[in-house]
């Protein structure tokens, strides 16, 4: 089986080292320069038996020279895993072409699922292997692997690992497939059904914290856009930029003429702690950057005790 690979460097690698199966990179269109495995994959390319693979650094797919110049690898079967760009039809017509997308398809398609899975605080996604079309993660599915979200898991974390678990599920299906005699019917999937939803990326500047929401949907939105770039607020005159916090449960229970005092969106000390009144409940800071200083939740109280103490 001669695959023609498009993607993160992960899977290749794993192609690349097992010699347990018939299968056999045929050319490499990386993703991108870096990632995980990129320099050992580099590497393994250099000094193996894989030295004079062909290979491309993110290609004009549409460049006719480029296309011809692909197409004279002559791949049974193209495999894409995170490649960041929509394979033309002109390559498609190569050989069949299977991908896979770390979300439960048709939910979440797009570029940053795991963002999206933590926000609408949903505990379980998963891993689908599709046929690759020229249409954005729309293909039938092939296969699919359910993933339980982790208690507390981050939008940034999520990625890392559905990444990680994705790159080795497509090494491991490409094992089991190789070793089919009749491995292109194996290819055939079932059509995608049920609600479509879109994961598109998110800017930094989308990442501002509604205080309006419940404190569990703060919670889960501040998750979802951890580690990395970070949800933020207002504090006072300073932007106030929040790495870890959760939803609080005060020492002693306000009624609602008490509750009713701290508008949405106030800061309130409570026992050395720094809560964000929501539109339902509190929300605890426990890690954040304001201005330059980056401060835990203790310290951020004694910044603020002069704002609102009880």
């Amino acid at each position: 089986m001669k695959v023609l690979y498009f993607g993160d460097p992960r899977a290749a690698l794993g192609l690349i080292e097992s010699t347990e199966y018939q299968v056999k990179l045929c050319g490499l269109v990386h993703g991108r320069s870096g990632g995980e495995g990129a320099q050992k994959l580099a590497s393994t390319i250099r000094n193996g038996p894989y030295h004079d693979l062909p290979r491309w650094q993110l290609p004009n797919l549409n460049d006719p020279s480029i296309v011809q110049a692909i197409s004279q690898t002559k791949p049974d079967l193209i495999v894409s895993v995170f490649f960041p760009r929509l394979i033309p039809q002109t390559i498609l017509d190569l050989a069949p072409g299977i991908n896979v997308h770390p979300s439960d398809l048709p939910k979440w398609r797009g570029p940053d699922p795991s963002f999206w899975v933590i926000s609408q605080r949903e505990s379980e996604t998963a891993i689908s292997i599709h046929s690759l079309t020229a249409k954005l993660d729309e293909g039938d599915i092939i296969y699919k692997e359910r993933v339980k979200v982790r208690p507390r898991e981050s939008g940034g974390a999520l990625a890392v690992r559905l990444e990680r678990q994705s790159a080795q599920l497509m090494v491991d299906y490409l094992q089991r497939l190789s070793q089919t005699p009749k491995w292109r019917s194996q290819l055939v999937g079932i059509p995608q059904t049920g609600e479509t939803t879109w994961a598109p990326l998110m800017e930094p500047d989308d990442l501002e914290v509604d205080w309006g929401l419940t404190a569990n949907r703060v919670d889960a939105f501040v998750r979802a856009a951890a580690p990395d770039p970070c949800a933020f607020s207002g504090l006072g005159h300073e932007l106030m930029i929040i790495h870890r916090g959760r939803v609080a449960h005060l020492s002693r229970p306000m009624n609602g003429q008490e509750q009713s005092l701290v508008p949405v969106g106030q800061a309130l000390i409570d026992e050395e702690r720094c809560l964000i009144r929501c539109g339902e409940g509190f929300y605890q800071l426990d890690e954040v950057t304001i201005g330059r200083r980056r401060v835990r939740g203790v310290q951020l109280a004694q910044l603020l005790g002069g704002l609102l103490t009880r």
